[in-house]
Protein backbone atom coordinates (compact mmCIF):
# COMPACT_ATOMS: atom_id res chain seq x y z
CA UNK A 1 0.00 0.00 0.00
CA UNK A 2 1.25 3.50 -0.88
CA UNK A 3 1.88 5.75 2.08
CA UNK A 4 0.37 9.22 2.32
CA UNK A 5 3.84 10.77 2.30
CA UNK A 6 4.66 9.26 -1.09
CA UNK A 7 1.41 10.58 -2.54
CA UNK A 8 2.03 14.01 -1.02
CA UNK A 9 5.62 14.03 -2.29
CA UNK A 10 4.47 13.03 -5.79
CA UNK A 11 1.86 15.81 -5.78
CA UNK A 12 4.50 18.37 -4.75
CA UNK A 13 6.90 17.19 -7.47
CA UNK A 14 4.16 17.39 -10.10
CA UNK A 15 3.15 20.86 -8.92
CA UNK A 16 6.76 22.09 -8.95
CA UNK A 17 7.33 20.69 -12.45
CA UNK A 18 4.18 22.42 -13.69
CA UNK A 19 5.19 25.71 -12.08
CA UNK A 20 8.67 25.51 -13.61
CA UNK A 21 7.25 24.71 -17.04
CA UNK A 22 4.74 27.55 -16.79
CA UNK A 23 7.46 29.95 -15.72
CA UNK A 24 9.64 29.00 -18.66
CA UNK A 25 6.76 29.43 -21.09
CA UNK A 26 5.85 32.85 -19.70
CA UNK A 27 9.48 33.96 -19.74
CA UNK A 28 9.84 32.82 -23.35
CA UNK A 29 6.58 34.08 -24.85
CA UNK A 30 5.41 37.00 -22.67
CA UNK A 31 8.00 39.46 -24.04
CA UNK A 32 6.83 38.70 -27.57
CA UNK A 33 3.21 39.28 -26.59
CA UNK A 34 4.05 42.53 -24.78
CA UNK A 35 5.90 43.89 -27.79
CA UNK A 36 2.88 43.20 -29.96
CA UNK A 37 0.79 45.56 -27.90
CA UNK A 38 2.82 48.57 -29.01
CA UNK A 39 1.60 50.23 -32.18
CA UNK A 40 4.31 50.17 -34.79
CA UNK A 41 4.21 51.04 -38.45
CA UNK A 42 3.50 48.20 -40.84
CA UNK A 43 6.69 46.43 -41.77
CA UNK A 44 7.44 46.35 -45.46
CA UNK A 45 7.46 42.76 -46.60
CA UNK A 46 10.80 41.93 -48.20
CA UNK A 47 10.80 40.52 -51.70
CA UNK A 48 11.99 37.22 -50.26
CA UNK A 49 9.16 37.12 -47.70
CA UNK A 50 6.59 38.08 -50.33
CA UNK A 51 7.84 35.28 -52.62
CA UNK A 52 7.67 32.84 -49.70
CA UNK A 53 4.07 33.85 -49.03
CA UNK A 54 3.10 33.48 -52.68
CA UNK A 55 4.80 30.05 -52.82
CA UNK A 56 2.76 29.00 -49.79
CA UNK A 57 -0.42 30.13 -51.56
CA UNK A 58 0.74 28.23 -54.65
CA UNK A 59 1.09 25.03 -52.62
CA UNK A 60 -2.21 25.43 -50.82
CA UNK A 61 -4.33 26.80 -53.67
CA UNK A 62 -2.50 25.61 -56.78
CA UNK A 63 -2.39 29.10 -58.33
CA UNK A 64 -2.05 29.45 -62.05
CA UNK A 65 1.01 31.40 -63.28
CA UNK A 66 -1.29 34.34 -64.03
CA UNK A 67 -2.79 34.21 -60.52
CA UNK A 68 0.69 33.95 -59.04
CA UNK A 69 1.73 37.14 -60.83
CA UNK A 70 -1.46 38.96 -59.81
CA UNK A 71 -1.11 37.93 -56.16
CA UNK A 72 2.42 39.35 -56.07
CA UNK A 73 1.18 42.63 -57.56
CA UNK A 74 -1.76 42.77 -55.13
CA UNK A 75 0.50 42.31 -52.11
CA UNK A 76 2.97 44.96 -53.30
CA UNK A 77 0.17 47.46 -54.00
CA UNK A 78 -1.45 46.71 -50.64
CA UNK A 79 1.79 47.43 -48.83
CA UNK A 80 2.09 50.77 -50.57
CA UNK A 81 -1.48 51.67 -49.58
CA UNK A 82 -0.87 50.54 -45.97
CA UNK A 83 2.23 52.73 -45.80
CA UNK A 84 0.19 55.75 -46.93
CA UNK A 85 -2.54 54.97 -44.39
CA UNK A 86 0.00 54.61 -41.59
CA UNK A 87 1.79 57.81 -42.56
CA UNK A 88 -1.57 59.60 -42.23
CA UNK A 89 -2.57 58.22 -38.84
CA UNK A 90 0.81 57.81 -37.16
CA UNK A 91 0.87 61.33 -35.66
CA UNK A 92 -2.64 60.85 -34.23
CA UNK A 93 -1.73 57.45 -32.77
CA UNK A 94 1.41 58.84 -31.15
CA UNK A 95 -0.53 61.82 -29.78
CA UNK A 96 -3.17 59.52 -28.30
CA UNK A 97 -0.48 57.41 -26.61
CA UNK A 98 1.17 60.58 -25.29
CA UNK A 99 -2.15 61.80 -23.86
CA UNK A 100 -3.02 58.50 -22.20
CA UNK A 101 0.48 58.18 -20.69
CA UNK A 102 0.30 61.78 -19.44
CA UNK A 103 -3.16 61.21 -17.92
CA UNK A 104 -2.03 58.02 -16.18
CA UNK A 105 1.15 59.71 -14.95
CA UNK A 106 -0.85 62.60 -13.48
CA UNK A 107 -2.90 60.33 -11.19
CA UNK A 108 0.15 58.55 -9.75
CA UNK A 109 1.68 59.29 -6.37
CA UNK A 110 5.31 60.49 -6.33
CA UNK A 111 6.78 57.04 -5.60
CA UNK A 112 4.61 55.52 -8.35
CA UNK A 113 5.80 58.19 -10.76
CA UNK A 114 9.39 57.25 -10.01
CA UNK A 115 8.60 53.56 -10.59
CA UNK A 116 6.92 54.48 -13.89
CA UNK A 117 10.01 56.42 -14.96
CA UNK A 118 12.17 53.40 -14.07
CA UNK A 119 9.84 51.19 -16.11
CA UNK A 120 10.21 53.51 -19.10
CA UNK A 121 14.01 53.41 -18.68
CA UNK A 122 13.96 49.60 -18.69
CA UNK A 123 11.71 49.55 -21.75
CA UNK A 124 13.99 52.00 -23.54
CA UNK A 125 17.08 49.95 -22.64
CA UNK A 126 15.42 46.75 -23.87
CA UNK A 127 14.89 48.25 -27.31
CA UNK A 128 11.22 49.11 -26.95
CA UNK A 129 10.30 52.35 -28.67
CA UNK A 130 10.18 54.63 -25.64
CA UNK A 131 11.41 58.18 -26.24
CA UNK A 132 14.12 59.53 -23.93
CA UNK A 133 11.87 62.44 -22.96
CA UNK A 134 9.50 60.00 -21.26
CA UNK A 135 12.15 58.98 -18.75
CA UNK A 136 13.60 62.41 -18.04
CA UNK A 137 10.55 64.59 -17.44
CA UNK A 138 7.42 64.50 -15.33
CA UNK A 139 5.09 64.31 -18.33
CA UNK A 140 5.47 61.48 -20.79
CA UNK A 141 5.77 62.45 -24.42
CA UNK A 142 6.09 60.61 -27.69
CA UNK A 143 8.60 61.17 -30.45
Amino acid sequence: MVSRWKVLFAAIVIFAAGAATGGMIVRTYAPKIVHRTHVTPPVQMSTEHRMEYVKKLDRELQLTPEQHQKVEAIIAASQERMKKVWDGVEPQVKEEYRCSRRDIFEILMPEQKEKMKQRWRRMRNSGTNVPATMVSTNLPTVQ
